[in-house]
């Protein structure tokens, strides 16, 4: 399967769009138990809005499209595709969305999503914008002053922001985004990711005793900064296919008997030695940056660094 379909899609429905638009907020606690209801806006800016719809789901068009995998590392270049079935929460709020029977907004919860749907039947695109600047403020301890002749009138609650700013597209059935984290963070569908993360964990250690393995693949499912990590280890197995070679046992002990400064734990079971997983905070990060080798020496200093990222100097 490539992302080509999803690319010619999304290329017809910019092409042939019609100028119509429909806007929703969608208020809860988060996308899974939201309430969907719409709102119009006056004609100047119901244009702009189309317009901005438009000019954004046109560059992306002109970009390079790739089936979303949790490992890349997208460039500005570059467009992500994912069907919306594989993100559920969305894909609920999309079809309400595009069955268009919903409420008119009359405030309430705070929001998490603004929609923008432009044109229309399955051609139709819809551009969401998700929690954070540019949707809302909840003004809970001040008063925003709107001047009207002279008079400054309060208004109170909530206050809905409109940026040209989107995080993510839909149309006919595709998702469309260039942040590889968006998925997990914003629309929590982490399926891919934990899948991804479980299978790395399984490659990296194929040759490593680890007390408390269990423990320890649990944490690098369920914490979104480990797999994370683990996504950063598959995408340097697979660049660097001689580097497994190096995640060995008796290396890995060998290191951190050499660098007591990094406190890796270790175990001793019949006299063997073996990484240990503690799950405590200050602990739990140890095993997964290990295998990452996300350490460093200063020749400057003479000082040892844990660093997350890094790149290779090739002589």
């Amino acid at each position: 399967m490539t992302a080509e379909p999803a690319r010619q899609s999304l290329v017809a429905a910019v092409d042939d769009i019609a100028k119509s638009l429909d806007n929703y907020v969608v208020r809860g606690e988060s996308l899974a138990n939201a309430r969907i209801t719409r709102f119009d806006l006056e004609e100047d800016m119901a244009a702009g809005v189309i317009e901005d719809v438009v000019r954004a789901a046109a560059a992306l068009v002109n970009k390079q499209f790739l089936l979303y995998d949790p490992s890349y590392q997208t460039s500005s270049s570059q467009v992500l595709v994912e069907n919306i079935d594989e993100i559920p929460e969305l894909a609920v709020v999309d079809e309400r969305i595009r069955g268009g029977d919903v409420p008119n907004d009359s405030g309430g919860q705070p929001p998490v999503t603004m929609a923008h749907a432009v044109g229309a039947s399955a051609q139709r695109i819809v551009a969401y914008r998700l929690k954070g600047p540019g949707i809302a403020t909840r003004r809970s301890y001040s008063i925003a002053l709107i001047p009207r002749d002279g008079i400054y009138r309060p208004v109170r609650g909530d206050i809905l922001y409109y940026e040209p700013r989107f995080d993510v597209f839909t149309c006919n059935g595709f998702a469309f985004f260039t942040t590889v984290t968006l998925l997990q963070t914003k629309l929590h569908a982490d399926s891919k990711a934990r899948r991804l993360a479980r299978d790395t964990l399984q490659i990296a250690t194929a040759n490593v005793r680890i007390t408390g393995y269990a423990a320890l693949e649990t944490a690098v499912l369920d914490d979104p900064t480990l797999r994370a990590k683990m996504a950063f280890i598959a995408r340097l197995l697979i660049s660097d296919p001689e580097y497994a070679r190096h995640l060995t046992t008796e290396r890995l002990v060998e290191f951190a008997q050499s660098n007591p400064d990094y406190k890796i734990l270790l175990s001793v079971d019949n006299g063997a030695k073996s990484l240990l997983f503690d799950s405590s905070p200050q602990h739990r990060h140890q095993i997964p940056h290990l295998l990452a080798d996300d350490f460093l020496h200063s020749y400057l200093t003479g000082r040892n660094y844990e660093a997350g990222s890094k790149q290779r100097v090739r002589r």
